[in-house]
């Protein structure tokens, strides 16, 4: 009973450290699914700061269009000296077209309208914004943006002087832009060039209305990959004069959604977005390993996109690697403690019921579980037989030779008798020279075989020849209680005694 409270404590102790372990386990698993959407705000965040310098610099630069001078007066020295850096390429006009040949424009300036000093007269404007804009931050910003650095393309279409100024140098021998710079009857044809970057009907209309809108996700022909566009009306004395348009790329995607506060969970993580209405999709980053998805988030980023994000399997498992260890510690900790106890009890009740002298079991043994384990081998039909083993001239062995030898008979026959029965079996030293066995499945005529065995083991190791014994042999039957059965092998031993010694045997 001792032993199996011991277990049920261990199974029990066990079952809590795993519900602890669970709950923590749980715990982190919710930490990183809200960190799911932590990544989105974050990443919508600096996605709304693009939009906003993309609006900033159509701001200033429909500001500096409508305080321009305009006219004739507009077309002095000034636009005359850019006129002298226009270029002509493969039937493509412009400034920069190749190399940076103006100083004060940093882009390239690409049209198919061969007169200078109509678009000459922009120049001073888109250098002004471009150059000063593009890295503002406006401290009333709702935006969350912290210092990422993007590498959008942004570009201005003239729809007046029909131009596109890109913020960047770009090699006209390779690319042009000629889906912008589609014309028709000398203009840009913004209803035609808007398919290219599949702007839908109804934004089409949000645009000439003077909203900002984005486009569906489409491929650039400048990159060759998937990209979204920002795009923004810009005004010159409240009329729309042209389009101001931010590309957005996989690699500004995945810069604006970067964990920099945990940067190896980036390396398990799977994001991209898709268009809700042509179910095209960007995924502008990949997990190094693939294992298995525990956690998706997706969340709506416009009515146009949803955004996805998947976490690998291999993080989660890295994540709470800490509390598996503990949990295996202290598992571990708690079962050799509690085996530990287990084990100390188990010496402590087997010191309780066994004899010091001889190691044999005893009288304490004699227990009600015994008598019910016995009574139920005997229900079974299993025999069982009781010896009972009395040393004979152990007075005289103290008497002549003295208690250390009568010492030494006792821890003979003893160890005879414990290494003539099975484990299954009783060895039990009652008390002073009398010794019980109880020898379970054994008949009374296969118990002799026992007495022969504890014989012949005494001759072996008695080589002084002082130890004899007396027995009595007795199968249990049905009706039978271990008291009584004592009792009848007692009586049998007495009667072996007196015939091995006539009426000299000594009473106990």
């Amino acid at each position: 009973m001792s032993q199996l409270k011991y277990i049920n404590t261990i199974i029990i102790s066990i079952i809590l450290t795993t519900s602890i372990f669970t709950g923590f386990v749980l715990r982190e698993f919710r930490s990183l699914q809200s960190y799911m959407g932590y990544i989105a705000e974050n990443g919508k965040s600096a996605l709304f700061h693009e939009e906003y310098i993309n609006q900033n610099i159509a701001f200033r630069l429909s500001r500096a269009f409508s305080s321009a001078p305009s006219g004739n007066s507009a077309t002095g020295k000034k636009y005359v000296n850019i006129c002298n850096y226009a270029e002509s390429l493969n039937g493509v006009y412009g400034l920069n077209l190749v190399s940076q040949t103006l100083p004060m424009l940093s882009g390239t300036l690409q049209t198919h309208n061969p007169s200078c000093a109509s678009w000459a007269r922009d120049v001073p404007s888109l250098s002004h914004v471009l150059g000063s804009a593009v890295g503002v931050v406006s401290k009333y910003s709702f935006s969350n943006y912290s210092g990422y650095v993007f590498n959008n393309t942004r570009y201005y279409i003239d729809l007046k002087d029909n131009y596109i100024y890109i913020n960047k140098i770009i090699d006209t021998n390779y690319y042009t832009f000629n889906n912008w710079l589609v014309s028709d009857n000398g203009r840009i044809d913004i209803d035609l060039s808007a398919k290219t970057i599949n702007i839908d009907g109804s934004a089409l209309v949000d645009l000439r209305q003077g909203e900002n809108i984005i486009s569906h996700i489409y491929k650039d022909g400048y990159t060759h990959k998937n990209i979204i566009s920002m795009i923004t009306p810009v005004f010159q004395h409240e009329e729309i004069k042209g389009l101001f348009i931010t590309d957005v790329n996989i690699d500004d995607l995945a810069t604006s959604f970067y964990t920099a506060e945990r940067p190896l969970l980036w390396r398990f993580l799977s994001l991209y977005v898709t268009d809700n209405a042509t179910g095209d999709k960007i995924t502008f980053h990949r997990p190094a390993l693939k294992s298995f998805t525990p956690i998706s988030y997706q969340e709506n980023m416009t009515r146009y996109y949803t955004l996805h994000i998947k976490m690998d399997g291999i993080y989660l498992l890295i994540s709470i690697f800490w509390l598996v260890v503990i949990y295996l510690v202290g598992t571990w900790v708690l079962c050799r403690y509690a085996r530990k106890q287990l084990d100390r009890h188990l010496s402590l009740s087997r010191d309780n019921i066994t004899d010091a002298l001889t190691g044999l079991y005893n009288r304490k043994v004699l227990t009600s579980l015994l008598e019910q384990k016995i009574q139920e081998l005997l229900c079974n039909n299993i025999a069982v037989t009781v010896i009972s083993i009395d040393s004979d001239g152990l007075k005289k062995i103290n008497d002549t030779l003295g208690h250390h030898m009568g010492d030494r008979a006792i821890q003979s026959l003893g160890k005879a008798l414990a290494q003539s029965i099975r484990k299954s079996d009783y060895g039990i030293r009652l008390g002073g020279d009398e010794f019980s066995l109880i020898l379970i499945d054994y008949s009374l005529t296969k118990s002799h075989e026992v007495i022969k065995r504890i014989q012949a083991y005494l001759q072996s190791i008695d080589e002084d020849k002082i130890v004899a014994f007396s027995y009595g042999s007795y199968q249990m039957t049905a009706g039978d209680t271990l008291e009584t059965a004592l009792l009848k092998a007692d009586k049998l031993l007495y009667q072996h005694k007196r015939n091995k010694y006539g009426e000299k045997a000594s009473s106990r």
